[in-house]
């Protein structure tokens, strides 16, 4: 059987580029999602939040037949559902069930309509199967004290619940890390490089789907230096202090931001100030003991400012970084 853990985010991350490249029946949606306006309540928005994420990562991994594919999302499901109150499930049921018919369904009415296509009718079917999972758990669920519940005895219902798959309201920890590749300029000739970088941030939810980012960095290049003489490897540092503006799709997020560096070599310490813009776009695991695990592809540009020790400079990096973001 198929096992959703972030301790497997390399495969979760190839099947869901995959997904979200393949146009057809299983391709998770996409574009714009008619009818998916944020419920009201943040409980009940946290709720949706959190299956949606669950069922598109199962939908990346190939949705075949409902009932067992439910059945594998349900541990994390309920760990979610549980910790909702009734009125929180009830509002997000109300939700799915206004986006089912604000997008034509029930799903199978409007793929006859579609003349038997189902990719005409993906973000109906995939409302569908989050409304399904939701239906599922919250009978397994039951009530907070009955006898049939499916609900760990220590995990109890709260009004302060707004999603676990989430940054939504909460403060988090980020260590971030990675490598990179670029290539820096600097009085009238390139060099390349390689090297790596790591950051610290901190981070606040301002909803389920934007989270503020800060924080510090270090990272060092050492680039290539060819001359008739020979050759070397100089070794470039930048420390930054970077702030960052997260979008979050569920398994996917897309961040911008901007930094102020300080950039020094290992030849000269001295200091020369500068400016970074960057952007990335990641894919994430579901939680694991309140941590998430996600990679991604970024890409920056730098500019550092001329003194009278060093000419004016820029630097264009791009590379993979991963990242740990703790909800604590």
């Amino acid at each position: 059987m198929r096992k959703i853990s972030a301790l497997a985010l390399g495969p979760v991350i190839a099947a869901l580029l995959a997904a979200r490249a393949a146009v057809g029946a299983e391709a998770a949606p996409a574009g714009s999602r008619a009818g998916e306006a944020p419920p009201r309540d943040p409980a009940a928005g946290g709720l949706i939040a959190d299956l949606e994420k669950m069922v598109e990562v199962q939908q990346s991994l190939g949705w075949t037949i409902d009932r067992y594919e439910i059945d594998e999302v349900m541990p994390p499901a309920l760990m979610s559902v549980c910790s909702a109150t009734p009125e929180a499930r009830a509002a997000a049921l109300a939700e799915l069930a206004r986006r089912i018919a604000a997008l034509g369904g029930p799903v199978e009415e409007a793929f006859r309509r579609r003349g038997g296509d189902l990719g005409a009718v993906a973000d109906l079917l995939f409302a569908t199967r989050v409304r399904a999972l939701l239906d599922e758990a919250t009978r397994r669920a039951g009530t907070p004290h009955g006898p049939s519940t499916d609900c760990p005895f220590w995990l109890r219902p709260s009004p302060a619940f707004r999603g676990r798959e989430t940054d939504a309201y909460r403060t988090t920890l980020n260590l971030e890390g990675g490598g990179l590749v670029g290539l820096e300029g600097a009085g009238g000739r390139v060099l390349a490089g390689a090297g790596g970088s790591a950051r610290l941030m901190l981070g606040r939810g301002i909803n389920e789907r934007w989270t503020f980012l800060s924080g510090a960095e270090l990272g060092g290049t050492a680039q290539l230096e060819q001359t008739d003489q020979n050759t070397r490897f100089p070794i470039s540092f930048v420390a930054a202090l970077p702030i960052a503006l997260r979008y979050n799709d569920r398994t996917w997020h897309y961040e911008g931001e901007i930094a102020s560096l300080a950039y020094f070599t290992q030849d000269d310490l001295r200091v020369s100030p500068g400016l970074r813009v960057g952007a990335l776009v990641g894919v994430s695991a579901l939680r694991v003991r309140n941590i998430m695990p996600w990679a991604g592809l970024g890409i920056a540009l730098e500019h550092v400012f001329e003194t009278s020790w060093r000419p004016r400079q820029w630097h264009l990096k791009g590379g993979a970084r991963v990242g740990f973001d703790w909800a604590f």
